[in-house]
């Protein structure tokens, strides 16, 4: 049977991006240059750039409930072309909401956010019912219960898992046992565990596939029987929101598409790359073709 591409569980914001020449004063009023206002959050972001990339519907697994706001993030993820299977549909409850300040003269962004760390995602088996017809899975450590029942599912279908791993939670010490590849942030910091040393713990735990992004900088990785580094390409960046994100989505797609490790990374740092040269995470979308 065909397969619908991909699953993604994780986080949906609704985000609210201002951006200015250069980060306002403290106590003082400043006139944005541009605003963007759309579904953001590490899995919900993925789908999208996924979505796009390989023109196929993938179901992003999240909580959103039935508060107006959520209905703006619904909205936005259903334009372009992701499933939703709603963990919370009965929560009057706000979807957890960003605030950002984009400073395009640094391409530098500050993110206030409550994350959904207040939010109760309960697993509901019907996600799991995508699997069937998924070739990757995406876990980006936020709702802790339907991301570890859904990749356990994985595993045991040979579906291969990827975590966004952005910094430590509490959740990764049970995750990554079931992960097959990793790809971290350079804020990725399990306890004890120094940044040279962060390829053998990984492998020990779980995943034989692990890459590092350090921004504009190359990204390291690892995988069995090879060790290397991949150039970001230099960009006239403006806006680094959701460019990992975008890079994890993108990696799903050119990972499904059978390249190899290295070649997947380095396909979806250029994309990633060019999200960079326009605000918000979708304007990119305008110059890529699928």
């Amino acid at each position: 049977m065909d397969d619908n591409g991909a699953v993604f569980i994780g986080l949906s914001t609704l985000d609210l991006a201002y951006a200015v020449d250069r980060y306002p004063a403290e106590d003082s009023k400043t006139q944005a240059d541009e605003l963007f206002l759309g579904a953001g959050g590490p899995a919900a972001n993925a789908a999208v750039a996924y979505a796009h990339l390989s023109g196929r519907v993938p179901t992003l697994v999240t909580a959103l409930g039935k508060h107006p706001l959520a209905e703006l993030i619904r909205s936005d993820l259903h334009q372009h072309g992701v499933g939703v299977t709603d963990l919370t549909p009965d929560s009057a409850q706000q979807p957890p909401v960003s605030s950002i300040i984009v400073a395009t003269a640094a391409a530098t962004r500050t993110i206030v956010s409550l994350d959904g760390s207040r939010v109760y995602a309960p697993f509901d088996s019907e996600a799991a019912e995508h699997l069937h017809r998924v070739a990757v899975v995406l876990v980006d450590g936020h709702y802790a219960e339907p991301s570890l029942r859904i990749a356990a599912a994985a595993r045991e279908r040979g579906i291969p898992v990827v975590l966004d791993a952005g910094r430590w939670r509490p959740v990764h010490t049970e995750l990554l046992p079931l992960i097959d590849i990793a790809i971290c942030s350079a804020a990725f910091a399990p306890p004890g565990v120094a940044p040279a040393e962060l390829f053998d713990q990984l492998h020990a735990i779980g995943p034989a596939w692990v890459a590092v992004t350090h921004g504009a900088h190359p990204i390291t990785y690892s995988m069995p029987g090879e060790r290397g580094e991949i150039p970001i390409g230099t960009t006239h960046a403006v806006d680094t929101l959701g460019a990992g994100d975008i890079l994890h989505g993108a990696f799903c797609h050119f990972h499904q598409l059978g390249e190899p490790f290295p070649a997947a990374l380095r396909h979806a740092a250029e994309v990633a790359s060019r999200s960079c040269v326009s605000v918000g995470t979708r304007a990119w979308m305008d110059q890529t073709m699928r």
